[in-house]
């Protein structure tokens, strides 16, 4: 019996540690996973205290959101705007190229590409309809109409 008590204490504690693996991954969008179990070759297992976590969950249930103020909120809406407006023209730029890769595959009989030493290696009538078709997979991608 009184070796049993410390037991039972041992093994309770050792569950929790046991069952809190986690796993992070960076998929290929560069977005960060975290599982259960490794999703692939770049997983790094995470080490979690699951007195941290606890401490932590109720530390945010206790304090309340930090208030901005309205000066915060429109320097936000202005980085929202200018990243918007930034992306509207890197799209507006790959439209334009994407058109023009179309009008060049279609206009030219013979395409080529420039081999390391300088030489040209033609593309082959199924290389050539290939990257027709991938020319204007393109302008669907970046010209929104």
């Amino acid at each position: 019996m009184r070796f049993l008590l410390p037991a039972l204490i041992a093994a309770l504690v050792a569950v929790p540690v046991a069952a809190n693996e986690v796993y992070r991954t960076v998929d290929e969008r560069g977005q960060v996973v975290y599982s259960d179990r490794p999703l692939g070759p770049t997983s790094e297992r995470v080490v979690v205290d699951p007195r941290l976590v606890e401490g932590a969950a109720a530390a945010a249930e206790t304090s309340a959101p930090p208030a901005t103020t309205p000066r915060q909120d429109q320097a936000d809406a202005a980085t929202v705007a200018a990243a918007r407006a930034e992306q509207q023209q890197l799209m507006a730029e790959a439209c334009r190229q994407a058109r023009a890769a179309v009008e060049a595959y279609e206009r030219s009989p013979r395409l080529y590409e420039t081999l390391p030493d300088g030489g040209r290696r033609y593309l082959s009538e199924e290389e050539l309809v290939a990257a027709r078709a991938q020319a204007r997979q393109a302008v669907i991608d970046f010209c929104v109409d």
